[in-house]
C-alpha cells in the first residue's frame, strides 16, 4: 500500500482533484468494463458499461439500487410504484448484514427489524445451491434483484430461468462480483444470466484501500449524464488516485494474463491525451470531462504538490483541496516516512480512540470510508439504539450525502427524484426561522424522535452558522426528552474551523459526531463516526451487533494510521491556533480588498471555511440566464499574480466557497485575497468573454464526442 503512495507522491500525481483527466480512473473504468464482458459475454450486446466509482461495496450497491429505481421510475409502462421500488437482496448468511436494516432479538426468540431503506427484502440462503424462485421468495412484485457473489456463482439452472423471466418483464438484475470472477472465464458451464448492473467491492483492492464501483448498461447510466442531471449522483465521491492506482496494481498481481490483455488500452492513456479524454468521457463522466475542457485543464501536463496544482507552467493555488480535504496540501513529501515511523506503535486504533475521547468526550467509534458512509453509520446507530423512536429531525439546508440512507439528512428534493421510497420518518426544520425553537419543541412533543441531525455550519447550504438560540435549546431538549443529538462535522471538523471539532467551541455535547475530509491528510478515503457511552449501553442492552459489524467491515489499518499521524502532527504544530490566526488574517485582508465591491453581499469566515455571498440579481448577465458565479470562478483562475481554484455551494451557487490548506501562509493569504478581489472587480464584458470562451471549449468537447 505504501508503495502506491510513494509512487503518487514521487510523481506529484493529483489525488483528490476533480479538474483532472485522471488516467488511473480511466484505466480502472476500462478494466471494470472488460471484467464484466469477460465474465458475461452476453453483455457485449449492450456495448461498453460505464462506471461510477465509490469507496466501498455498500456505497456502490446503494448507487446501483438508486440507478435501478430511477430507471424503473422513468418507464411509462411501469405504473406499479411498489413493484418498481421493491428490491430483493439474495445472499449467504452475512452477505448484506446491516445494509438495509438491523435485526434485534425479542424476548420470545423472534427478531424485529429496524428498517433503514424501505422496500428492500433480504433473503439469506443457507445452502447456496438452493433453487431460487423469485415468486416463492417474495410475495409482492419486484423491481430489482441483487445477487451476492456466492449466490451468483452457484445459481441453479431453474433459478437462472426464473431470473431471466423476471428480466424479460422489465425487472433489473444487479450482480455483486468478487475476485473469483476470473475462474468463470471460458468455463465449460457459464451462467446464462446477463446482469444490468455489476457491483464491485473492496476485495478488489485486497481490503487494503477503500474501493467500490458499479458498472451499468449504457442506456441506464446515460440518464444521469443528461442536461441538468450531472450532479444528481456523481459528485457524492471524489475520483481519487490512491484507490484506482491500487486497484490496477492488485489486478496486475491477481490476474496477470487478464491485466496484460488490457495493457495496450491502459498504457496508451498515459501518453495519449486524446485517447484519455475519449475513455474518461465514455466510461466515466462526460459532464466532468466538459468542465475540465472548459477550464483548460484537459492536459497530461498537470501535477500537484503542496498548496498548488501546476498545469503546464502555471501554478494555481488550490482553494478547494478535494472539497476541504486538504490539511497541508497535495502529496506531502514526508508522508511515507511518517507512516513507517508508526510501525513501532503497538495499536494505532487504541491510541486514536483515546485521543478522540480526549478531544471530543466520546469514547466509542466506528470507522467509515467517506462522509456519506459516516453519516449513514450515525443514523443507523441512533435508530437502532432508540428502536422504539423512528423519527429523525434534520435541518433544511443540510447535506448528509447522496447514498440511500444519507439522503435523509439531505434536504434538497432534487437529489431524491425517482429513487423513492427513502427513509420515511424524517421531519425537516428551518433552523433560521424566527420560531425554529418553538417548532422543534412542538415536534418533540408530537413525534417519537430518535435523533436530531445538524451541521453547525451548513457548508453545502451556503456556509451559514446555525443560530446559538437553537443550539442552546437542543442541549435542553436532549436532557429533557432523551433525544439523541448528532452533529455532522465532516466539513467543520479536523481543525477546519479552528479547534479539532467546532462542537467544543460552541459548547455542544453531541451523542454522535462524524469527522471526515481531512482525517487522512488528503491521502486516503477515511472517516469516522464517534458516539457516546449512552448509545453503546443502549445497543448492548438490545443485543445489537451493529457496531461490531461496522468495525469489522471498515477497519482499514492505513486509515487509522493516517488519523493518528494527523492528530500527532496537529498537536505538535499547534494547528488549531494556526487556523484561528489565519482566520483573522483572511478577515482583515478580505475586508480591505473587497471594500466598496458592490456585488459582495457578505463574507462569512469560520477558521478556513469561507463563504463569499454575491448579489447577482441586478447583473444583466444573470438576466440572460448565464451562470455568473462560474464566470467569476474562471476569472479567479485567470489572475496573473496568483491564480486561484475556488468552488461554490451546491445549494446556493451564488455563494462562493473557499477551503484552502490549513497550512496557508501569511503571504499566500495576502496574494489570494487580492486575486479574489481582482476577479470580483472584473467588468461584465470581461466575464462574458471568459464565459464564452469556456462555453466554446465545452461545446467543442460535446461536438468532438458526437463526431467520435
Amino acid at each position: 500500500m505504501l508503495s502506491t503512495c510513494e509512487r503518487m507522491i514521487r510523481s506529484q500525481i493529483p489525488n483528490l482533484l476533480r479538474l483532472y483527466l485522471n488516467p488511473f480512473v480511466a484505466q480502472t473504468c476500462i478494466a471494470l468494463n472488460e471484467i464484466v464482458h469477460a465474465r458475461w459475454p452476453n453483455t457485449l450486446r449492450h456495448g461498453d458499461f460505464p462506471s461510477f466509482l465509490a469507496n466501498s461495496r455498500d456505497e456502490a450497491l446503494s448507487g446501483a439500487i438508486k440507478l435501478a429505481r430511477y430507471t424503473l421510475s422513468q418507464r411509462e409502462s411501469r405504473t406499479d410504484l411498489n413493484a418498481q421500488s421493491a428490491t430483493l437482496l439474495v445472499g449467504s448468511e452475512d452477505a448484506f448484514d446491516s445494509f438495509a436494516y438491523a435485526s434485534l432479538p425479542n424476548i420470545d426468540g423472534t427478531s424485529r427489524r429496524i428498517e433503514f431503506i424501505p422496500d428492500v427484502t433480504q433473503v439469506k440462503i443457507p445452502n447456496l445451491r438452493h433453487r431460487l424462485s423469485v415468486e416463492a421468495l417474495c410475495a409482492k412484485p419486484l423491481g430489482t434483484i441483487v445477487l451476492s457473489p456466492q449466490t451468483l456463482t452457484e445459481c441453479s439452472d431453474e433459478s437462472c430461468a426464473a431470473i431471466q423471466q423476471f428480466q424479460s418483464r422489465g425487472g433489473i438484475l444487479i450482480a455483486c462480483l468478487d475476485t473469483t470472477w476470473h475462474q468463470f472465464i471460458h468455463a465449460e458451464t457459464t451462467s446464462s444470466l446477463t446482469p444490468d448492473v455489476v457491483v464491485f467491492g473492496e476485495c478488489f483492492t485486497r481490503n487494503e484501500v477503500p474501493f467500490g464501483a458499479f458498472t451499468a448498461r449504457p442506456d441506464m447510466y446515460a440518464q444521469w449524464n443528461t442536461k441538468g442531471m450531472a450532479t444528481f449522483h456523481s459528485t457524492t465521491y471524489q475520483p481519487n488516485t490512491i484507490s484506482t492506482m491500487h486497484f490496477m496494481k492488485c489486478l496486475q498481481e491477481s490476474s496477470p494474463q487478464f491485466f496484460d490483455s488490457l495493457s495496450l488500452k491502459t498504457e496508451r492513456l498515459c501518453h495519449d491525451p486524446a485517447e484519455l479524454k475519449k475513455v474518461f468521457r465514455k466510461l466515466y463522466n462526460p459532464a466532468l470531462c466538459r468542465l475540465i475542457r472548459a477550464t483548460e485543464f484537459d492536459t497530461d501536463k498537470i501535477t500537484a504538490t503542496g498548496h498548488y496544482v501546476r498545469v503546464h507552467n502555471t501554478n494555481y493555488f488550490d482553494g478547494i483541496g478535494g472539497v476541504a480535504c486538504s490539511l497541508r496540501g497535495h502529496n506531502p513529501d514526508s508522508f511515507v516516512k511518517e507512516m513507517r515511523e508508526l510501525d513501532s506503535v503497538a495499536d494505532c486504533r487504541e491510541e486514536v480512540a483515546e485521543r478522540l475521547r480526549l478531544l471530543t468526550g466520546l469514547p466509542h467509534h466506528v470507522p467509515a470510508v467517506s462522509g456519506g458512509s459516516a453519516v449513514e453509520h450515525a443514523l443507523k446507530l441512533a435508530l437502532t439504539a432508540q428502536s422504539s423512536k423512528p423519527y429523525i429531525v434534520a435541518l433544511k439546508g443540510g447535506f448528509g450525502g447522496k447514498t440511500l440512507l444519507a439522503l435523509s439528512g439531505t434536504s434538497k428534493a432534487f437529489y431524491k427524484k425517482g429513487v423513492d421510497p427513502l427513509y420515511p420518518h424524517v421531519i425537516y426544520l428551518d433552523p433560521f426561522a424566527d420560531d425554529a425553537t418553538d417548532q422543534l419543541s412542538q415536534i418533540l412533543r408530537q413525534y417519537p424522535v430518535a435523533v436530531i441531525q445538524l451541521e453547525l455550519i451548513q457548508g453545502v447550504g451556503g456556509v451559514r452558522e446555525i443560530p446559538d438560540a437553537l443550539l442552546n435549546y437542543l442541549q435542553i431538549a436532549r436532557q429533557e426528552t432523551g433525544v439523541l443529538l448528532f452533529v455532522d462535522e465532516i466539513q467543520t471538523g479536523m481543525f477546519r474551523t479552528g479547534p479539532f471539532v467546532r462542537s467544543t467551541l460552541k459548547r455542544v455535547a453531541p451523542d454522535l459526531l462524524t469527522i471526515g475530509k481531512g482525517t487522512s491528510d488528503m491521502m486516503f478515503p477515511f472517516a469516522m463516526t464517534l458516539y457516546s457511552s449512552r448509545i453503546e449501553s443502549l445497543l448492548r442492552r438490545q443485543q445489537s451487533h451493529l457496531s461490531d459489524q461496522l468495525n469489522e467491515r471498515y477497519r482499514f489499518e492505513m486509515g487509522y494510521r493516517c488519523v493518528l499521524n494527523t492528530l500527532r502532527r496537529a498537536e505538535h504544530s499547534g494547528l488549531a491556533d494556526a487556523v484561528l490566526s489565519a482566520e483573522e488574517q483572511f478577515r482583515t485582508a478580505l475586508q480591505r480588498e473587497l471594500r466598496g465591491n458592490r456585488i459582495v453581499r457578505d463574507a462569512r469566515i469560520f477558521g478556513l471555511l469561507i463563504g463569499i455571498e454575491l448579489d447577482l440579481k441586478n447583473s444583466w448577465l444573470s438576466r440572460i440566464r448565464l451562470n455568473v458565479s462560474q464566470m467569476y470562478l474562471l476569472q479567479m483562475m485567470k489572475q496573473k499574480q496568483c491564480p486561484v481554484l475556488m468552488g461554490f455551494c451546491q445549494y446556493e451557487p451564488h455563494i462562493l466557497k473557499f477551503t484552502p490548506p490549513l497550512t496557508v501562509t501569511t503571504e499566500e493569504i495576502e496574494s489570494v485575497s487580492r486575486s479574489i478581489a481582482g476577479a470580483l472587480d472584473a467588468s461584465s464584458f470581461s466575464l462574458l468573454i471568459s464565459g464564452l470562451r469556456a462555453m466554446w471549449r465545452s461545446r467543442s468537447e460535446r461536438r468532438f464526442k458526437q463526431e467520435r
